[in-house]
């Protein structure tokens, strides 16, 4: 990660799909909170792109109307002082002829150029075709892809061999926002600079480990993409499996990017493959319904009316791993629940007729830790009660995108996805997809509003455990 001593020189830095939601609400703001933090010494210039006729004036207006109350903290003068650096083109990324206009925009001598695509996936293969075709694919380039890569296996597969066509590895950042986060960044913090929590980071005693990714909103205006991705494919395949593998994976002797992706990987393919027979007894899937004044998943706009798409999946993964074997791992995520939050709770093996440990790290809306200990009663007794030691940690210093484009910008790939490791996860989760396809496990209900099915409490209670709610 980039510091305030290390001011990144000249780049330029290209956006297409600028006219989006994810560009206006994300995108814009992280890239002028970075400059008003002092980052960009020598900013060569933001150049944004969409299909839409305008004017470099009038997609300031639309910036203008659609951007600025996106940012916390915002002053107008360093914000007319950063909009001075970016230019409109209108470009249709199936006109060869428009990337050539693109290209005689950017200075020949260019050696930092970060293209970021904020478009359908669909797009990806033939964008990058056109960019190569006007020499923008050199080493100076390097391009940025927001998820999802593909809907299952292969769809990712054929995208990331397409891209190898017209990019090298070293040129490709898969953008997972979660692995921006702070909270999710100190996890491998955690784990590596305190002795006392790496002594008891095992199955000798951890006995179970859930995550936990809840949402209060329903689709709102997503349902049309939400309806042709689900739970599962939305969140659970890439962030929550990317936060899992940083609380499991084995610790490199180096925290780079090579050794960080290389960890994950193996890790991903220690987990315990999913037959039919295991995801009838492990894997829950719901939608919500209507309750309290609450929509149900299919009365939501875009939504089909026969839809079996989930709004909320819980499971039980294992890993064949030697440091882990045996120890349940909970996951589940779901929208239109009782809270928002993002938890992971370790339940500590209980040795003796007593309360077990837990560790609880609240990855968001706060970051904090919270750890159950046993301590004796006051008074004329021998008897225990849990006590919880509370740590407020820092809220976010620096948004995740401003972070992850400064790593892009600094050529750090730590906390981006390798393609193998992402191919790994859907690996993973495809013989689920498959089961879905077929109807072969049951599509339950839950109320909107509450925290998920029955059939999600019964799957942990499975191992004598309860979910952890706030």
């Amino acid at each position: 990660m980039t510091s305030k001593g290390n001011i990144i020189q000249g780049f330029t830095f290209i956006l297409f799909g600028a006219t989006g939601d994810l560009a206006m609400r994300k995108i814009f703001p992280a890239l002028y909170q970075a400059y008003v933090d002092g980052y960009f010494n020598a900013l060569k210039g933001i150049i944004a792109t969409s299909r839409t006729a305008l004017s470099t004036q009038e997609f300031l207006e639309k910036l203008n109307a659609n951007s600025k109350f996106h940012i916390k903290h915002l002053d107008e003068e360093k914000w007319q002082s950063f909009v001075q650096h970016i230019s409109y083109l209108s470009i249709n990324l199936n006109k060869a002829d428009d990337f050539s206009m693109l290209r005689q925009n950017i200075a020949l001598n260019a050696q930092n150029i970060v293209i970021y695509f904020s478009i359908s996936p669909e797009f990806f293969i033939t964008a990058c075709k056109n960019l190569a075709l006007v020499g923008l694919n050199k080493e100076a380039v390097k391009i940025i892809l927001e998820k999802p890569l593909g809907v299952d296996l292969q769809s990712c597969k054929d995208i990331n061999t397409s891209l190898m066509d017209f990019y090298n590895e070293n040129q490709i950042y898969r953008i997972d926002h979660y692995l921006g986060k702070e909270s999710v960044q100190n996890l491998l913090t955690l784990r590596t600079s305190n002795p006392l929590l790496a002594g008891l980071w095992s199955k000798e005693h951890i006995a179970c480990v859930e995550l936990s990714v809840f949402e209060t909103l329903g689709v709102e205006g997503r349902g049309e993409f939400y309806d042709n991705a689900g739970a599962l494919r939305d969140m659970l395949q890439n962030h929550m499996l990317q936060i899992f593998s940083l609380i499991t994976m084995q610790l490199p002797p180096i925290l780079n990017a090579e050794q960080l992706r290389k960890a994950k990987l193996e890790l991903f393919k220690k987990l315990k493959p999913l037959n039919d027979e295991d995801i009838a007894t492990q894997v829950v899937r719901a939608q919500y319904s209507a309750n309290a004044g609450l929509k149900g998943y299919l009365e939501e706009e875009k939504v089909r009316k026969n839809s079996t798409t989930e709004s909320f999946v819980a499971l039980r993964a294992e890993l064949l791993d030697k440091n882990w074997l045996g120890v349940p791992f909970y996951l589940r995520t779901g929208k239109r629940m009782a809270h928002s939050f993002v938890q992971l709770v370790f339940h500590f093996k209980n040795k003796k007729d007593n309360y077990a440990n837990r560790l609880i790290i609240h990855l968001q809306p706060e970051h904090k830790l919270n750890l159950s200990l046993n301590i004796k009663k006051s008074g004329n007794t021998t008897q225990s009660e849990e006590k919880t030691l509370h740590l407020k940690l820092n809220e976010e210093s620096m948004q995740p995108y401003e972070k992850l484009i400064l790593d892009v910008i600094e050529g750090n790939q730590a906390s981006f996805n390798h393609k193998e490791e992402l191919e790994a996860a859907w690996a993973w989760v495809e013989p689920i997809l498959q089961n879905w396809n077929t109807d072969k496990t049951p599509l339950y209900n839950y109320p909107a509003g509450s925290f998920g099915p029955k059939e999600a409490d019964k799957l942990i209670q499975q191992s004598g455990y309860e979910w952890h709610n706030p």
